[in-house]
């Protein structure tokens, strides 16, 4: 999936598009460590969950929006829908090697 985001710079990170439409915004920071990572746009807290590259950023962002999409068609409850949240979430032991 590495070719079908595309990052368009804004005035806050970068408005990411998925076969031409927009599908959230990710934003830059940095770790503790000094390392580069993004967060996404949508994720408030005063710690928000880092992801190490724009890629991996948007495939989270990617993941979210299929599920409101999908809890929209299907008319979820919100029980649902954080049911379903929870078995797409990323996972350590899912990581490439």
């Amino acid at each position: 999936m590495t070719g079908v985001y595309k990052f368009e710079p804004s005035k806050d990170g970068f408005d990411v598009l998925f076969r031409g439409k927009s599908i959230g915004l990710i934003k830059p920071s940095k770790e503790a460590s000094g390392r580069h990572c993004f967060y996404l746009g949508c994720d408030d807290r005063k710690d928000p969950r880092t992801y190490r590259g724009k890629i991996k950023a948007a495939e989270a962002l990617h993941t979210i929006f299929k599920l409101t999409a999908e809890a929209k068609k299907k008319k979820w409850s919100p029980e649902k829908l954080l049911v379903m949240a929870w078995d797409d979430r990323p996972r350590a032991s899912d990581a490439p090697e």
